[in-house]
């Protein structure tokens, strides 16, 4: 019964690692995701190789073929074809039905400012 919270992140994101440590560690977010989220990480650069049944082309827009191998292909594809957006850190509230709950969002030094994000997310799920 908890909303979710997509979190496009990298290995190599140095915004993403800036996230965790100097906003999702205040003390208010850390609790409203701990308590009220499910968190999912997708990592967009995880170089391990999907197992071949998951391995797939997709068909770009432009008409060329992206070969997706990786789990971070996967996610990189998902994130652009879903959210228009590959940059990272990405974050989006998600309900059951796989609805947005508030407008995407991505990094941001100002806790204050993700926490009430987040509260409108929760907020939009609880209606």
């Amino acid at each position: 019964n908890k909303p979710i919270m997509l979190d496009f992140t990298g290995w190599a994101c140095v915004n993403c690692r800036k996230m965790e440590e100097q906003v999702w560690s205040t003390s208010k977010v850390f609790d409203i995701l701990n308590e009220d989220y499910v968190i999912i990480s997708l990592y967009v650069d995880d170089r391990r190789e999907l197992p071949y049944e998951e391995q797939f082309d997709y068909l770009k827009s432009n008409g060329s073929i992206k070969k997706i191998k990786t789990i971070g292909d996967k996610w990189a594809t998902m994130q652009t074809i879903n959210f228009e957006n590959n940059s990272q850190p990405y974050y989006v509230l998600l309900n059951h039905d796989l609805e947005l709950l508030n407008t995407t969002t991505a990094y941001t030094p100002n806790a204050d400012e993700y926490f009430d994000w987040l509260e409108k997310g929760l907020e939009n799920f609880r209606k």
